[in-house]
């Protein structure tokens, strides 16, 4: 017929989430009915749920609100069935996990035009989102896509939407905060400040609606993550704290009081110190290199987060998925795989091969490793924030 319009072929961009959630299905059905657990998280989710009360009402929650309330929404959902309550958070991590790929591919189509650059990457997202089991045993999937959703819309223009998206990221993890030393290297003072605005006032909304609501239990939430000792990093090693990022016991988080208990040793180098170091190394890359490109973006967003890393008391495994798209979407593709897989390998080395094992002497050999990695990295991108195109970055890395 002749207004029958041509039928379009089928993309990478269209067949791999699909992919994604097809693998997935397959995998729920293997995994049944608990080796899905695996060493992560969903017995603690699904505990924490468990709780009687409300979240920041009923007990304190080392989660932001918007994750805290989402489980215990698929708690209701599932009527407390632990079965249902898995498959439940599974399935959403699932649509994020694929909504990810999908995002990732349109933000790779605005750095590069090179068609066999693209599907190389792609692929290796891909990949590595479908078979790195940290994106099936915690819940870090759900912030991933809404870091990678929020870049979207600001490389869109979309500059409210942006802040919205980022206020949710945050409110989900307070991770994407990260992202906002970026604003200001690739906008305009004017345009970065309104984006940052709309997304701290829509978190400071929500905090303070609970805080109202219930000043002590939230309170007790702001306080549990900052009180935490140091794990898994060179500061946990120089602070003898040979223990993984394990919360406090569930009956515990009952009591606000509780939050702020010394667990572990003290910090014998204040982390004042190391903060003021790392944030002027930071402050300086802002101020000293111009670049404006999209790629400049990435890369500055992968600098914060590296030095953020090296700064942090703690480390755990499943925030390697916030450095793997921006990795993969700023170095080349050689490059991009090679090291995100070395990443990767050495993390999974740590938990759970040896701390699962109570291996802690391993961590003298796999801190400096993520150290030198987190370095390199930040060597490649200040390459590529300080080049003047796009072009000119690729070829100088």
């Amino acid at each position: 017929m002749k207004n029958m319009q041509k039928k379009q072929p089928i993309t990478p961009q269209t067949i791999l989430p699909l992919l994604f959630i097809a693998g997935r299905i397959l995998l729920f059905l293997a995994l049944i009915p608990n080796n899905l657990h695996g060493f992560g998280d969903f017995p603690v989710y699904y505990n924490v749920a468990n709780l009687p009360g409300l979240p920041y009402f009923g007990s304190w929650s080392e989660y932001p609100p918007l994750f805290a309330f989402i489980i215990e929404c698929i708690y209701v959902l599932s009527s407390g069935n632990q079965f249902l309550f898995d498959f439940i958070l599974y399935l959403l991590l699932t649509i994020c996990g694929a909504v990810s790929i999908w995002l990732f591919f349109e933000l790779s189509k605005t750095i590069s035009a090179d068609e066999n650059h693209l599907l190389v990457i792609n692929l290796v997202y891909f990949a590595f989102s479908a078979f790195v089991s940290y994106t099936w045993w915690y819940f870090d999937l759900v912030t991933v896509m809404l870091m990678l959703w929020a870049i979207f819309l600001l490389v869109k223009e979309k500059h409210s939407a942006t802040g919205l998206v980022l206020a949710a990221g945050i409110l989900a993890k307070w991770f994407p905060l990260l992202l906002i030393p970026a604003l200001f290297k690739y906008k305009s003072w004017k345009v970065a400040a309104k984006i940052s605005a709309i997304a701290v006032a829509g978190v400071v909304i929500v905090w303070g609606a609970l805080y109202l609501r219930s000043p002590t239990m939230t309170l007790a939430s702001l306080q549990s993550q900052p009180s935490r000792a140091s794990w898994q990093t060179i500061w946990a090693l120089i602070d003898g704290n040979n223990r993984t990022g394990e919360f406090v016991p569930l009956e515990e988080r009952q009591w606000p009081e509780a939050a702020t208990f010394p667990r572990g040793n003290p910090a014998r180098i204040p982390s004042l110190i190391p903060l003021i170091i790392f944030g002027a190394i930071g402050l300086w890359s802002l101020i000293r290199y111009k670049s404006k490109s999209r790629q400049g973006l990435l890369a500055m967003n992968g600098i914060t987060w590296a030095l953020f890393l090296l700064w942090s008391p703690g480390w755990s495994p499943q925030w390697i998925l916030y450095l793997l798209p921006i990795i993969l979407l700023t170095l080349p593709p050689e490059k991009g795989w090679l090291i995100s897989f070395l990443f990767l390998l050495i993390t999974l080395i740590e938990w759970p091969l040896l701390l699962k094992h109570n291996l802690y002497a391993g961590l003298w050999l796999v801190v400096p490793l993520r150290i030198f990695i987190l370095c390199m990295l930040i060597f490649y991108w200040s390459k590529i924030i300080r080049s003047s195109t796009p072009e000119q970055q690729l070829t100088d890395l």
